[in-house]
């Protein structure tokens, strides 16, 4: 796998879309590749592989950067735009909040790049639709 995620990183490092965005991808100790868009460079891109899929994980912020009273608004929010946000959806990980993606193994690189490049996008949408319920 660890070849695999190696090839995936090159491929990304030397591709630019082509509305222009470019990649850098580096692969971590803890066996992921952590990619930066750059469209989006404050927000990197989680990339880890397994048999069967690849996943794409952006966290978005914490819990305790809710405010207390809105988190019931905050998470109708996130329920009601995923299904509004292309290739992407909200959920939880632990007491963060991520935006994430999953892609056949056998997805071609042209595709794995556009889906990373719209998760980037699709990372500051939903965060300037939500940022009221922030602190």
């Amino acid at each position: 796998m660890e070849n695999a995620l190696n090839e995936l990183a090159h491929s990304l490092n030397t591709t630019t879309t082509t509305e222009g965005s470019y990649f850098e991808a580096i692969l971590t100790e803890s066996g992921t590749i952590e990619v930066i868009c750059s469209n989006n460079t404050e927000f990197p891109i989680q990339v880890v592989m397994t048999e069967k899929q690849i996943l794409a994980v952006t966290h978005l912020f914490k819990t305790s950067e809710v405010q207390p009273d809105k988190v019931a608004e905050l998470n109708t929010a996130l329920l009601e735009l995923s299904p509004l946000v292309p290739l992407s959806s909200t959920g939880m990980q632990g007491d963060n909040y991520i935006l994430f993606g999953a892609m056949a193994i056998s997805t071609d690189i042209k595709e794995i790049v556009h889906e990373l490049e719209v998760q980037a996008e699709n990372t500051i949408d939903v965060l300037e639709a939500i940022e009221s319920l922030l602190n």
